[in-house]
């Protein structure tokens, strides 16, 4: 029987199926995206170059919670929030690498979590864009890993204001505005009052504002709390410390800072005094038209101010909506109250000092891409065209970053390289660092550090003196820029390398270390005597006349015996050029002076490194001896000490004025029918070498018995370079006192073999002194006797 019967799914009705609601398509995470961003940024291009040292304003916060170094001087404008904020990572580790990778994680997540408060309050692209244009600039991408204020000041100002304009509909907002308040000024306690104070007349003047005031006056009280108490407890009072604060700052008063502002954009990161041009006028198209996009967002706004679209406030109260103005309005004039101290009350910049106002400018101007969109009869156009040109914002910032990256690099890289040379120098802790860049130098190398004048005056003279005398004690100055203070005249300098500082130790420091380090071979190029792998130690005249008086008295007389005297410097090519000149001594200084682009002076210009031996008198027995002195010249350019020169002395005008860095002091003479060599160097004693059976250098590095000491400040026993740096040894004299095989000058003062008399007795061809005593053709003495023609000064009488 044939079954008809049909199966039941084709019987039966099929039943409805219940619909199903498209689900709406999450957008991208925009915000998050530029977090990420921001943090590898730093991590690709700015860690790379900082992550080896601190920068000098780094170097004080960290110091105040490292509990493996001093704290340095801790100045009054400062605030202690950023260094509770590294405490537990610096009581951790001691990495400065570790350190800046954490801070690195820390700075995009408090940029995604600031930002994303506005993202109840405007639609969440433009509050992506807002933190992109923020983030995007250089000097927010530097300051990510930094351990300075000015970032997270701004961040707090963002998270602030959004909170604050959330207050209305979101009950939790008062709490979360109390405590990033007290955040920001703890930070920087003067930014934290300056951020406050458009609140809190809003909110005085805002009726459904008014439930943020106790969030806002316990918020600003409790950051403050540790800075005030320190205004009683370090200077007397609150207005005691504004004081002092201001003299800091260079006296808080109307400056207009706009043009320093202005010249600062691209760097450097610290403009004081500000007198650099702006650097790349065509990189800083995006700050010139900040302030014209500003205007234009708060136009918008007030012209919009009746077309207010809906915006997500919250869970409690979702039918209160903040109006369209506030939104632009308020977070602008939070902006320029930040930016007022910066821009009107001192006269220097740094990038960093307006980082807040940019970060609550750039909502306002990001709701104007949305809004042009809006309105173009292209829109796709118009955003592809939006998006090249913030895509370009972006390149420029990031063509400064690299730059300032760099510069970051080179100068923390001097700073650590300073704090190995005085490592080297003995320094260990306890020990003290004075003078220029004590304090991120003396971080570095475990020591504290005081100064005696300037903004960081933490101690006082006799203080300092007192300390140097029980603890190892550098005073660091700018080679060849700054003469030492009179209390350091005499101490011994130690040029570190790798820097451009000398480092002042007292003699007695000096000469225990030199008695105590391991003999040390010396390296340099012959031929143009450049960098010594090896530095020499400084002192002036005074010094040696403190360390050995006998031996000093006995030089100057030398010196003082005769009027004309023969000086050694370098040619270009690292030849040696010898040349007559006047020797002069006043205050505890040895002086050259010369004429206007001399040769000689242009030497001394280019190579500092010099030898000028004592005029040995007539005769050829050398009875009464021979005295050289070897050393840098350093050019004196301040009007005061060359007008003290010139009435001291009158020499002709105008001159060049040098400084002798004295390195080394030979005297040789004949002491029981042999030659007896002396030699005195800073922080040593005067090594006395008699002539040894093969006439080879003594034990200590002396000078042969039988050759003595070169005439330029050649080179030492064990084949290095003279401690002056002077000609190597194959550009030295010969023994004999003739003309050394490659044109060295010869031991007696004489000409050099290239640079001979000219056959006829006159000057030689190229200044080299003539050979019967008569000028050279463009540097030597007068004729009749008067002053050289350089411009030399005469010898002081008596």
């Amino acid at each position: 029987m044939e079954n008809t019967a049909a199966p039941a799914a084709a019987v039966l009705p099929s039943r409805p199926q219940p619909h199903q609601p498209r689900r709406p398509r999450r957008p991208p995470p925009w915000l998050g995206l530029v977090a990420i961003g921001y943090a590898v940024v730093q991590l690709a291009v700015v860690i790379p170059h900082t992550g080896h040292a601190l920068g000098w304003d780094e170097s004080v916060y960290v110091s105040q919670v490292d509990p493996r170094t001093p704290s340095a001087y801790f100045s009054a404008p400062r605030s202690r929030g950023i260094s509770l904020l590294v405490a537990p990572v610096v009581a951790a580790t001691d990495s400065i690498l570790v350190l800046r990778v954490l801070l690195m994680l820390l700075s995009a997540g408090a940029l995604y979590g600031a930002f994303r408060v506005w993202t109840r309050l405007l639609p969440v692209g433009q509050v992506a864009l807002g933190a992109l244009l923020f983030s995007g600039l250089w000097i927010t991408q530097i300051s990510g890993p930094a351990v300075m204020p000015n970032l997270w000041v701004a961040i707090g100002a963002v998270a602030a204001v959004g909170w604050f304009l959330r207050v209305p509909g979101d009950p939790r907002a008062r709490w979360w505005l109390a405590a990033v308040l007290a955040g920001v000024t703890l930070v920087r306690t003067p930014d934290g009052g300056w951020l406050a104070l458009p609140l809190l007349i809003g909110a005085i003047g805002v009726r459904a504002w008014r439930p943020a005031l106790p969030a806002l006056v316990g918020g600003a009280l409790l950051g403050a709390a540790q800075w005030i108490g320190e205004a009683y407890d370090r200077f007397g009072g609150i207005a005691e410390r504004l004081g002092v604060s201001s003299d800091v700052e260079g006296g808080m008063g109307l400056h207009l800072g706009v043009g320093a502002a202005l010249r600062s954009l691209n760097g450097p990161q610290l403009c004081r005094p500000c007198e650099v041009p702006l650097r790349h006028p065509e990189l800083t198209v995006w700050w010139l038209a900040l302030p014209v996009l500003t205007l234009l967002a708060v136009h918008a706004a007030l012209r919009d101010r009746h077309e207010l679209r809906r915006t997500r406030v919250g869970l409690g109260r979702p039918g209160v909506r903040p109006p369209a103005v506030p939104l632009t309005v308020l977070p602008v004039v939070c902006a320029a109250a930040l930016a007022l101290p910066y821009l009107l009350l001192i006269d220097y910049s740094a990038p960093r000092f307006l980082m807040p106002s940019y970060a609550l400018l750039a909502l306002p101007v990001a709701g104007l891409a949305p809004r042009a969109v809006r309105a173009a009869r292209s829109p796709r156009h118009l955003a592809v065209a939006l998006a090249v040109v913030v895509t370009a914002h972006l390149g420029s910032q990031f063509v400064v970053l690299g730059h300032a990256a760099q510069q970051s690099e080179a100068t923390t890289g001097r700073y650590r390289a300073a704090a190995h040379g005085l490592q080297r120098l003995g320094l260990r802790p306890p020990c003290l660092v004075t003078g220029d860049r004590a304090l991120p130098i003396a971080y570095h190398a475990g020591c504290s550090s005081a100064q005696t004048s300037g903004n960081n005056r933490s101690t006082t003279l006799p203080a300092l003196l007192r300390r140097a005398a029980r603890e190892p004690t550098a005073l660091l100055l700018p080679r060849g820029r700054a003469r030492p203070p009179s209390y350091a005249r005499t101490w011994v300098a130690y040029p570190l390398a790798g820097t451009e500082w000398n480092a002042y130790r007292p003699p007695d420091q000096a000469r225990e270390w030199e008695d105590g380090k391991p003999r040390q071979e010396v390296s340099g190029n012959g031929g143009s005597m450049g960098a010594m792998t090896t530095t020499y130690p400084t002192t002036s005249w005074a010094g040696f006349q403190a360390a050995e008086p006998a031996f000093a008295r006995y030089a100057l007389d030398r010196f003082r015996r005769y009027r004309h005297h023969v000086l050694a410097t370098l040619r270009q090519d690292g030849s040696p050029r010898v040349t007559p000149l006047e020797v002069n001594f006043l205050s505890g200084e040895l002086w050259l002076g010369m004429m206007p682009d001399s040769r000689k002076a242009l030497d001394l210009r280019r190579d500092p490194r010099f030898s000028v031996q004592a005029n040995p008198g007539p005769g050829e027995g050398l009875t009464e001896g021979d005295v050289r002195v070897s050393g840098r010249a350093v050019e004196v350019t301040d009007p005061g000490a060359v007008a003290r020169f010139a009435a001291e002395f009158r020499p002709p005008e105008p001159f060049h004025l040098f400084r002798a860095e004295v390195t080394e002091v030979v005297h040789i003479a004949k002491e029981d029918g042999a030659m007896v060599v002396r030699t005195w160097r800073p922080g040593r004693p005067v090594t006395v070498v008699r002539p040894g059976a093969d006439g080879g250098p003594s034990a200590d590095g002396g000078p042969s018995a039988d050759d003595g000491p070169s005439g330029d400040g050649g080179p030492s026993a064990d084949g290095g370079p003279s401690a002056d740096g002077g000609p190597s040894g194959d550009g030295g004299p010969s023994a004999d006192g003739g003309p050394s095989a490659d044109g060295g000058p010869s031991a007696d003062g004489g000409p050099s073999a290239d640079d001979g008399p000219s056959a006829d007795g006159g000057p030689s061809a190229d200044g080299g002194p003539s050979a019967d005593g008569g000028p050279s053709a463009d540097d030597g003495p007068s004729v009749n006797g008067g002053p050289s023609a350089d411009g030399g000064p005469p010898r002081a009488e008596g």
